[in-house]
């Protein structure tokens, strides 16, 4: 045994203990550190995160916010039915679109629709809201998309299930003071579940995706997923209603796979997204994705082919996309639920599927050269985009 001095020289003899280092976790270590890489303009993403309150949230590809918008920061006088719906328990944070150079974010936030000022850096009107509507009406309560259209016109879908929903359009100049009931420019009605509106500057129209019977079971037919072109009159800054440009899928899905059988719902366009530089939208739905050619006015590919063609990369988010169809066959849907997704023009692109099961996800995957990358996790998140003009399809610039 050692005594007191020779415990006290070993206290000095750095050799004496061979001691290994402790050492870092895996995911910790220096060789295992994914740095994503920057890219630009499309460097920038915005994320709505649902809570109480939802937050909107401007990051880069790391996942590190530069800024935030929630109701604890507006301190501007609002009229009651705004203020309230800004402060009531819904945790909403649907939908969140660039605008006017990136100067403007419109939003679908809490029980409101906004614009909102993005100008960090001119903090005197950084987050200020410029616009804003209550959805709390039988038009607005479900409310999932929005899109800014020329003239300081928002086009809005009502996401309703009834013969009478489909889009509302509001003006919303910044010259316009904030009131409880803006007034609604137009109407247009018989697209029903719209989840997502998209202006092609080209084209000049703005286009939808919905479904042209009632998503939720309550008529007596099928309801296939529908994308429909609205051409904007310029002269009138009015939407026209015209069936040369709807287009029905080719097919109507069940979704008893992913909810049970007899599940009365049927299968809906999330969102609706173009290819940058081509006249391509891919759609996505509860099932899978679908690519539509607008030169042909045709679906062109579906599932496997669009992922090998558009999003080489994609992963299946969670391991439990699988169940019993209507047929009572076992079947597996890696893509379903997809309820925001965006590419940018360097084949990077990003996505949002919600858990099996549930209507949102916990956070945004972000594929880069091939390999996806998790950012914001933990967050229940229904869509992410990048905060950008993408090329071939920029958002008006009034």
């Amino acid at each position: 045994m050692l005594g007191l001095l020779g415990w006290v020289s070993l206290l000095f003899e750095p050799l004496a203990f061979d001691i290994p280092p402790i050492e870092p976790q895996p995911r910790l270590r220096a060789e295992n550190q994914q740095v994503i890489p920057a890219q630009g303009r499309f460097e920038d993403i915005i994320t709505g995160d649902y809570g109480h309150p939802p937050v909107l949230r401007i990051h880069d590809r790391q996942g590190v916010v530069k800024w935030s918008w929630e109701r604890s920061d507006v301190a501007q006088d609002l009229p009651p039915r705004i203020r309230s719906g800004l402060y009531s328990n819904a945790n909403d944070a649907t939908d969140m679109k660039w605008m006017r150079g990136g100067t403007s974010v419109a939003a679908i936030y809490s029980n409101l629709i906004v614009v909102i000022n993005h100008t960090p850096d001119r903090p005197s009107l950084d987050k200020k809201i410029t616009f804003a509507l209550s959805r709390d009406s039988p038009m607005l309560w479900n409310a999932h998309t929005l899109e800014p259209l020329p003239g300081d016109r928002l086009a809005v879908g009502t996401t309703g299930q009834r013969p009478w929903d489909g889009i509302q359009v509001y003006n919303i100049s910044t010259a316009n003071p904030l009131v409880d009931e803006p007034p609604i420019l137009q109407t247009i009605e018989g697209l029903r579940a719209i989840h997502a509106l998209i202006w092609d500057e080209q084209g000049q129209m703005l286009w939808a995706a919905g479904t042209d019977a009632a998503a939720d079971g309550s008529d007596p037919v099928p309801a296939y997923g529908v994308i429909q072109g609205y051409p904007f009159d310029a002269a009138t800054g009015l939407l026209r209603e015209d069936q040369a440009y709807r287009f029905r899928f080719p097919h109507y899905y069940d979704i008893d796979t992913e909810w049970g059988h007899g599940y009365s719902w049927w299968s809906g366009p999330h969102d609706l997204v173009p290819v940058p530089n081509e006249r391509v939208f891919l759609v996505s739905n509860d099932i899978g994705l679908h690519a539509f050619d607008i030169p042909t006015m045709q679906f062109t590919a579906a599932y496997e082919e669009v992922i090998d063609k558009y999003m080489p990369g994609f992963e299946c988010t969670t391991n439990d996309r699988h169940g019993i169809n209507r047929q009572g066959k076992y079947e597996e849907l890696p893509q379903s639920d997809l309820k925001g997704f965006s590419l940018a023009p360097d084949g990077s692109f990003l996505y949002v599927q919600s858990l099996w099961q549930l209507f949102r996800g916990n956070h945004t995957s972000l594929v880069v050269d091939g390999v996806r990358h998790e950012i914001r996790q933990g967050d229940e998140i229904y869509r992410s985009r990048f905060f950008a003009d993408i090329d071939g399809w920029p958002k008006p610039k009034t």
